[in-house]
């Protein structure tokens, strides 16, 4: 009776939080901070995030051509598009180092050391221009962008370095806004080199019929973006521009790691079953590890930063963890390709890359009414979306609808995008 009332007097401290430190600023940072924050019992998070605004990514194709757009693809109100959660504590500064053995994390400038328990690594990958700089703030973010769009506008030739998704979207973008342009790509191994060859071929006829020259390379072009006439030697021949753009993943955001013996040859971080890394327990990956997957996307970010979350939370709580499955496993590459944003532009979506339900849900991946999508769905994304009547699912249709999710996927994720900053209100 005595320890009863006892207790009730005087509780007994409760265990100290466990300190979980996430670096990044991206949809794979917030979305592991929540879902530590929400099935964590007794955590701290603390997020690192280099910049202090978010910036959509699948938008900046459009904006780097059109930069009267971008305010539309950017979250300036931390107390909007930050994690709400009185657990959470942001720190805006870029990771410089850590120390694996002290557990801190340290930033850039001010010295300050993180401390950790546990360290989720989810900082995504470099590309030039369409990324902004680690540590940029929001003016020198937008007047980057408004040179870039000021550069085009004035071009005569505009050379895009990489023949991915997201090459094929800036040349599409910028031959919409400029037909007379002279619009080059410039890729290794030819467009799209891990697609089927049917698809490739399809593609590249569009390409042509766009007007967009094709220029095979053998090696690796400039990392950097100029936006001052310059040429790239392919062969024995140059090819010369007015504007350049490298629109070719760099690998990740991993410096910071770079002496923690962490990191693999190609700067992944190097982990087991569990995205744990092999060489310090306490650190994860979320996008930017060695484990193998067939894309980085959302299908496969979704499981990995939920996957990564629950095993962190199971290393602290001294408890089994569970091995990582990769999400949709079905869906080999990105189901939508598009030349071009917007109604101008091309679209093409591989039906035959996704899971069998939704592919039964689309009418076996023909377009436009009757067939997909349905005319409920018609005030938001059209009637020929996913291409024209009991046709293939490709076209403008995609096109359009892609240049509408461009900037409306943003709210899925974070809010506050899009919003007019305070000071341009009237």
């Amino acid at each position: 009776l005595f320890r009863s009332h006892t207790a009730t007097l005087f509780p007994l401290p409760s265990a100290m939080p466990r300190k979980i430190v996430v670096v990044g600023g991206s949809i794979s940072a917030k979305h592991a901070a929540e879902t530590l924050l929400k099935k964590g019992k007794d955590v701290e998070v603390t997020i690192i995030q280099a910049n202090r605004f978010v910036e959509w990514p699948l938008a900046m194709p459009v904006c780097m051509v059109k930069p009267d757009l971008h305010d539309k693809a950017l979250g300036v109100d931390p107390t909007k598009y930050q994690v709400a959660d009185h657990r959470v504590t942001y720190k805006y500064g870029v990771a410089e180092s850590i120390d694996v053995a002290a557990k801190q994390v340290k930033l850039a400038g001010s010295g300050e050391a993180v401390p950790y328990d546990a360290l989720v690594v989810a900082t995504g990958f470099k590309m030039a221009a369409v990324y902004p700089r680690l540590g940029v703030d929001v003016v020198e973010r937008k007047e980057e962008v408004r040179q870039m769009g000021d550069a085009i506008k004035k071009a005569t030739t505009v050379l895009i370095a990489g023949g991915g998704p997201v090459g094929l979207e800036i040349a599409g973008d910028i031959r919409n806004e400029y037909p007379n342009k002279a619009v080059k790509l410039i890729c290794r191994g030819g467009v799209l080199p891990q697609w089927p060859e049917k698809q490739r071929q399809k593609v590249e006829n569009q390409l042509q019929k766009m007007n967009i020259e094709v220029i095979k390379a053998s090696a690796d072009c400039p990392k950097e973006y100029s936006l001052e006439p310059g040429s790239v030697t392919v062969g024995d021949a140059s090819v010369a521009y007015d504007v350049y753009f490298p629109a070719f993943s760099q690998g990740p955001n991993t410096d910071f790691l770079q002496s923690t013996g962490v990191l693999d040859e190609k700067g992944c971080i190097d982990v087991n079953e569990f995205l744990q890394s092999k060489a310090c327990k306490e650190i994860f990956a979320v996008g930017v590890s060695n484990f193998k997957e067939s894309f980085v996307g959302m299908a496969k970010l979704e499981p990995q930063w939920t996957d990564a979350s629950a095993n962190v939370l199971a290393l602290l709580d001294g408890k089994p963890m569970k091995a990582h499955k990769e999400g949709m496993p079905g869906m080999k590459l990105p189901p939508l390709v598009i030349i071009g944003h917007g109604p101008s532009g091309y679209g093409y979506l591989d039906f035959g890359n996704v899971p069998g339900p939704i592919k039964c849900c689309c009418c076996c991946g023909l377009g436009g009414f009757p067939c997909c999508p349905p005319p409920c769905c018609w005030p938001c994304c059209g009637p020929c979306a996913c291409g024209y009547c009991c046709g293939a699912p490709e076209g403008s249709g995609p096109a359009a609808l892609a240049g509408k999710l461009a900037f409306k996927s943003a709210s899925f994720h974070f809010k506050g995008i899009g919003d007019v900053p305070p000071q341009q209100q009237m």
